[in-house]
């Protein structure tokens, strides 16, 4: 009967019961590694941290059996188009163009101590905080803005550490 009950309650949310068995692995991997404590302790806090993240994830790769337009509307309708228009060259899109961008969105957990070091990509705070060039990004900062610009020599070459968990 209890094996019966923990089958039920691990099949109303499957990501939870995968997200547990990423954990018990890494737990196995952190034991057969002999890694240090503390490395251990970071590791389960950005796993449990990340939990939104994965999830988001995990979703995303469930909707790519849909359509793309509807990837898109499922995206704008969770809101994705809020984070658009935090970079100044992504605000007030056409919707039909909106829905084709956002499904390249791929969200991201930083540890505390971190460097967030995309080159090629821009990213929008939407959780935590980092610090660059002597100010302090926090929700909705936008991060790399300049990737469009083909010369090295014009993009920021500084890198924004995390104060703490950062999700963007």
């Amino acid at each position: 009967v209890i094996a019966n009950v923990v089958n039920v309650v691990n099949n109303l949310d499957p990501f939870s019961a995968y997200h547990q068995k990423m954990c018990d692995d890494l737990n196995s991997l952190m034991d057969v590694r002999a890694l240090p404590t503390n490395l251990r302790l970071r590791v389960r806090k950005h796993l449990h941290e990340s939990f939104k993240v994965q999830r988001q994830k995990h979703q995303q790769e469930t909707t790519r059996i849909l359509s793309v337009g509807l990837q898109g509307e499922i995206a704008i309708a969770s809101g994705a188009d809020k984070v658009c228009s935090c970079v100044w060259y992504l605000r007030d899109l056409e919707p039909d163009v909106l829905v084709e961008l956002v499904n390249f969105f791929i969200p991201d957990m930083y540890s505390p101590a971190e460097f967030i070091i995309q080159k090629h990509a821009v990213s929008v705070i939407r959780r935590g905080s980092c610090w660059r060039l002597g100010r302090v990004l926090t929700r909705d900062s936008v991060i790399g803005e300049d990737m469009l610009l083909c010369s090295e020599f014009l993009r920021e070459t500084v890198f924004p550490k995390t104060l703490n968990f950062v999700e963007v």
